[in-house]
């Protein structure tokens, strides 16, 4: 009788291990299949996030290429600037969607100075001319070229400035580029025009590419 409970007490036992361990192994098994699930909804949100901010930047940087290209359009067809027959008859063309302003038409023998820029041109008063940025300013100044270019001088020894010889429609000329003033960094193209200095400058690199294209259609009678 001893013998028989033994052995029932050990199938129970067996009986029991055997169940406890399919119980570890099930949980287990669910505990994996878990992290499974979680791992992968974890990464699964994680690509998606990467496929939003994607798609985001890459909407953005096509919205951004569209209104440049409008941008760009937009300023076609350009129009012909021309100034005094006096003054050597300087022309050129720039955007149409410009303005500009001659805050001095050259009389009594005094320079010639306008303003071009983007839509409107700001203030061009002395004191509102030395903070405001111009897209273009055009002088022809009743100054000695290497006169002109001397106003340059200490600014290109410092090394502030860098002085280049170049050309435009055919049209020799000494441009200067770099920092003018710790407020203004552009460029100024200087040209000899009869008994006169032409001086075109930009008040800041946004412009310059308009500034190189105007540049190339600079024309005026010796």
């Amino acid at each position: 009788m001893s013998r028989k409970t033994e052995m029932e007490q050990g199938y129970v036992n067996s009986w029991m291990i055997v169940a406890i361990s399919a119980i570890v192994l099930f949980v287990a098994a669910g505990s994996a299949a878990i992290w499974a699930y979680l791992a992968y909804s974890q990464e699964k949100t994680a690509v998606e996030s990467r496929m939003a901010v994607a798609s985001a930047k890459a909407r953005e940087e096509q919205s951004k290429a569209d209104r440049e290209k409008f941008n760009e359009e937009a300023k076609n067809p350009r129009i012909e600037f021309v100034g005094p027959e006096q003054y050597g008859r300087v022309s050129f063309m720039y955007p149409k969607t410009w303005s500009v302003y001659v805050a001095a038409d050259g009389g009594d023998r005094g320079d010639y100075k306008a303003y071009l820029h983007p839509v409107i041109v700001p203030p061009t008063n002395t004191h509102s001319s030395n903070q405001n940025k111009f897209a273009l300013r055009l002088e022809i100044l009743n100054s000695d070229f290497n006169k002109t270019l001397n106003q340059y001088a200490s600014l290109l020894k410092k090394g502030d400035l860098t002085s280049s010889s170049v050309e435009y429609n055919g049209n020799t000329a000494t441009r200067i580029d770099g920092a003018f003033s710790k407020d203004l960094r552009g460029s100024v193209v200087l040209m000899k025009v009869r008994d006169k200095t032409l001086r075109f400058s930009t008040d800041a690199d946004t412009f310059k590419p308009d500034f190189e294209a105007i540049l190339k259609t600079v024309k005026f009678v010796q």
